[in-house]
């Protein structure tokens, strides 16, 4: 048994810069990853922000434009559409609803 311990120590001293290196290499690898992640994750958060704050923006618009929308329709009358030249219309071509509707969804026209 002692002489399994003394080849283990012996070994490991024989290896000591060997694994002191890996493990310095590695920590600097988690520290870059870690340093990595860090950012991204500020970078996604100010981006978050800049399209939070665009939301708003266009919300305002879309509002401002739906009160002025809203505003308008309100004083569209059948007396200012037939100011500005609109009339009512007339049907030329009329397709009633009744047993020709059926020959007319045969014929592959259906309304």
């Amino acid at each position: 048994m002692t002489k399994a311990i003394i080849n283990t120590y012996s070994a490991a001293t024989e290896y000591r810069r060997h694994i002191t290196y890996t493990l310095i290499l590695c920590s600097l690898m988690m520290a870059g990853l870690y340093a990595f992640n860090v950012y991204r994750v500020i970078a996604n958060t100010v981006s978050l922000q800049k399209i939070q704050a665009q939301s708003v923006a266009i919300e305002s618009t879309v509002q401002g434009l739906d009160s002025s929308y809203l505003k308008l329709s309100s004083q569209i009358t059948p007396d200012t559409l037939s100011q500005h030249g609109f009339a009512t219309g007339k049907v030329s071509a009329y397709i009633p609803r009744n047993a020709t509707l059926g020959s007319v969804a045969i014929g592959g026209h259906e309304l």
